[in-house]
């Protein structure tokens, strides 16, 4: 896949006399809080900040899912109606289900590759209508190892990756997963258009939306939900790397109400934050 990060460019530091008179402003503040004696205060406002900003909301909803993905979903449930909906890294299916509550005329497909959790994905949704691939999807094709905890094997953070397992557990389990590419996966499916793509895969959001590649250099998906959380760590991929692979996509930070916060353009400062956040993806 060429290299498309050169077309990520840092917007460039200027300095301005607004810059300069926050600064003047914020010094007081700063010398008076910056030291070892506020730093439980200055930890506090640190995980305020994070939070008012989209980060580490992870507040239960009442189906399943995080209160955020709920106000998002219920807001865009219009959108949804009669779509393709995706649902990549499904676990136990609380997401795929309150879909089909959503949704009632869609096609949604459900994709987990562990064993034993698609097992209970299949459990769970039977009856239902939803369509279920026990697949991992990834930008290559062929098989990988699949990791979970040996104490609690079929896990909501099982992941391709053991490293970000072992940031948990040093005790781990592998299991032997077929994977494929999604843009494959739509031209067997006869899928010309995705109306959500959600993907919760633990570290390789990134692998599932290159192997998407051609669905989204031509804009066929309309919303694009993913994550960015302390896996990536372990997976090496940069909010930068997400950046390169939704060209013509504009990128925001979920927030608890369900509306979405622009990120714009990429900014370390504001993009490369290694804590658990839900971003979404619209057609720029």
């Amino acid at each position: 896949m060429p290299d498309t990060h050169s077309t990520i460019r840092m917007p460039i530091w200027r300095d301005s006399r607004r810059r300069r008179l926050l600064a003047r402003l914020g010094r007081p503040v700063v010398w008076l809080l910056n030291r070892p004696a506020a730093a439980g205060f200055g930890r506090a406002l640190y995980d305020l900040a994070l939070r008012c900003n989209g980060i580490g909301i992870n507040f239960a909803g009442r189906h399943g899912l995080t209160a955020a993905e709920e106000a998002f979903l219920a807001r865009h449930a219009a959108r949804l109606q009669g779509g393709v909906l995706l649902d990549v890294g499904a676990n136990a299916g609380h997401y795929a289900a309150h879909l089909r509550r959503l949704a009632p005329e869609a096609r949604i497909l459900a994709f987990e590759p562990h064993p034993r959790t698609y097992q209970a994905l299949c459990a769970a949704l039977q009856g239902s209508g939803i369509e279920t691939l026990q697949l991992a999807l990834n930008e290559d094709g062929g098989s990988l190892e699949l990791h979970d905890f040996a104490a609690g094997d079929g896990s909501t953070q099982a992941s391709l990756s053991r490293e970000a397992v072992g940031f948990y557990s040093a005790a781990t389990v592998s299991h032997h997963v077929d994977c494929a590419r999604l843009d494959d996966v739509l031209d067997q499916q006869g899928i010309q258009r995705v109306a959500l793509l959600k993907v919760d895969t633990e570290g390789f959001d990134l692998s599932v939306l290159r192997g998407a590649a051609r669905a989204i250099a031509d804009r066929r998906i309309d919303i694009i939900q993913f994550e960015f959380i302390p896996a990536n760590i372990a997976t090496r991929v940069t909010m930068r790397d997400l950046y390169a692979a939704l060209p013509g996509y504009a990128i925001h930070r979920l927030c608890l109400n369900g509306d979405l916060l622009p990120l714009g353009d990429y900014d370390v400062k504001w993009c490369e934050i290694y804590v658990t956040q839900n971003l979404v993806a619209l057609p720029a």
